[in-house]
């Protein structure tokens, strides 16, 4: 146990240095294990599966929902530090070297590349079946993960890290492809071959689910990409198992929930009053999701930033410790509400929605406890409008919002002017000054 304590530490900075950058290190630490030794043994594997959960759950996990929340409203920006600001006014004056796009950009790459040195060791090293299978389903899932948030906030990714920095991007299709394939990879392994013991007590922890994780992120992956019957497949197979463990990321002193380290316990951002929602997409009167997430009101942000309403943070952020989901019930039933809705099975559609609306029984105490919808139940139009505002309600704060936007209002057009109080301020992110600088394939910025 000491060595995977010890090779945890080393495992982070070998994979999160030489996978992202193609920087060599000019001075070594003769007592530290090399890379070869961390990559090339089950302990050291074992280890960087470990420093994942810890590198995604705080670093990863905070860029993935601060930077999409403050683009599509869900976060007012409350401090006068440029990144969050230039994320708050968006449009053209988003520039590419501005740290609230380089944050996400850097840290999911870094994760992703951390996911395949997993996959290739687990591939290479000599391990038991029950423990390659472990690893590399959880793998192909975190690799899966940070390949639907790159291509929800960029236009185009690399789909693999490139040890000179000269990553070939791929677009959205085959992005999308990419991940589905590896988490029915991941799916198919861990059915042929369940983890071994020593894997799940090594590695996991008992708040996760590894098969219902695999087979969350496989239904929302295949939404994106338009494949619904496939999306409702995995849908069913999380919401019928029989297992009720809720995956979910946990934090502790040493590790602190990161969303509440930049909101209840900072001056720079607070959830905006209504989940930022405007309009139609007002939350209704006793919906009980609103107390749930908002507590009192908090002011407003910055005049700069659209000086909205703001509310005390609460729901999965209200402490240092509160435990974030990994994903939560309530979408996998809103997946399958939009994928029968966008089949044009309207009464399915509707019954999977006011499931929702309805729900007085969550896991996780997201309910709304509201009655079943009165809307047109013959009009898709009116139905998709009202599964994405339950959408933006129920998946408050998960990284969601700016991909789901784009989805149900294509159409919508963003101003390339500073508009704060639109939707969604951009359609994609500029790339990183620091990927254009280092990779001469990095394609040319979107305009919006």
């Amino acid at each position: 146990m000491k060595n995977i304590k010890i090779f945890t530490i080393i495992a982070v900075l070998l994979t999160g240095s030489v996978v992202f950058t193609a920087c060599e290190t000019e001075f070594e630490n003769p007592n530290n294990p090399t890379e070869e030794v961390v990559l090339g043994t089950k302990a050291g594997l074992f280890a960087i599966a470990t420093g994942i959960r810890q590198y995604y759950s705080v670093n990863v996990l905070r860029q993935v929902i601060e930077a999409p929340g403050i683009t599509t409203r869900e976060l007012g920006v409350t401090n006068t530090f440029l990144n969050i600001n230039e994320l708050a006014k968006g449009g053209a004056e988003l520039p590419p070297e501005s740290g609230g796009i380089t944050n996400p950009w850097v840290n999911l790459m870094r994760a992703k590349g951390m996911a395949e040195s997993l996959i290739n060791g687990a591939n290479t090293v000599d391990l038991s079946e029950g423990s390659k299978s472990g690893l590399l389903a959880y793998g192909n899932l975190i690799k899966a993960m940070c390949l639907g948030y790159l291509i929800e906030m960029y236009e185009q990714a690399p789909i693999n890290n490139s040890a000179d920095g000269a990553a070939q991007f791929s677009d959205r299709t085959a992005v999308l492809s990419n991940s589905i394939a590896l988490l029915e990879e991941a799916r198919d392994v861990l059915i042929a071959t369940p983890m071994s013991v020593d894997f799940k007590s090594t590695v996991l922890w008992p708040e996760i689910n590894l098969h219902k994780t695999i087979n969350a992120f496989l239904s929302r992956h295949q939404l994106m990409a338009g494949n619904y019957d496939e999306s409702i497949t995995a849908a069913n197979a999380v919401l019928n198992d029989p297992d009720g463990t809720n995956s979910m990321w946990i934090y502790d002193a040493n590790n602190q929930n990161p969303i509440w380290n930049r909101t209840v316990n900072s001056d720079d951002l607070n959830p905006q009053s209504n989940f930022g929602l405007l309009g139609e997409y007002i939350p209704e009167a006793g919906d009980g999701r609103i107390g749930f997430y908002l507590g009192a009101d908090a002011g407003f942000a910055n005049a700069d930033a659209g000086g909205q309403a703001l509310s005390e943070m609460l729901g999965f952020f209200g402490t240092s410790t509160s435990s974030i989901p990994i994903y939560l019930p309530g979408e996998m039933l809103l997946n399958k509400a939009e994928a029968y809705a966008r089949k044009d099975q309207l009464d399915n559609a509707v019954t999977q929605l006011n499931l929702v609306r309805q729900k007085n029984d969550d896991p996780l105490g997201v309910n709304a406890n509201l009655p079943a919808w009165t809307g047109d139940e013959t009009n898709k139009n009116d139905i998709l409008e009202e599964i994405y505002k339950n959408r933006s309600i129920e998946l408050f704060l998960t990284g969601l919002r700016f991909e789901d936007s784009k989805r149900f209002h294509p159409n919508f057009a963003v101003p390339s002017e500073t508009n704060t109080t639109n939707e969604r301020n951009r359609n994609f992110y500029p790339y990183p000054s620091i990927e254009r600088e280092n990779n001469p394939n990095t394609p040319a910025d979107p305009n919006i």
